[in-house]
């Protein structure tokens, strides 16, 4: 659903590029790690483990 929106709003050219941001935390990596690593909390307090 967000890729067609994006590419509606893009034909409309409804969005600015110029301020638009990518990386790469949602794509695999191909020749990364074997098996998921343990993600990092950014809060400035994070709550304590439950598991």
């Amino acid at each position: 659903m967000h890729q067609i929106l994006l590419a509606k709003l893009n034909a409309a050219n409804r969005i600015d590029w110029s301020r638009a941001a990518m990386d790469g935390s949602h794509i695999d990596a191909k020749k990364g790690a074997l098996e998921p690593g343990r993600r990092l909390s950014t809060a400035v307090n994070p709550a304590p483990s439950t598991t």
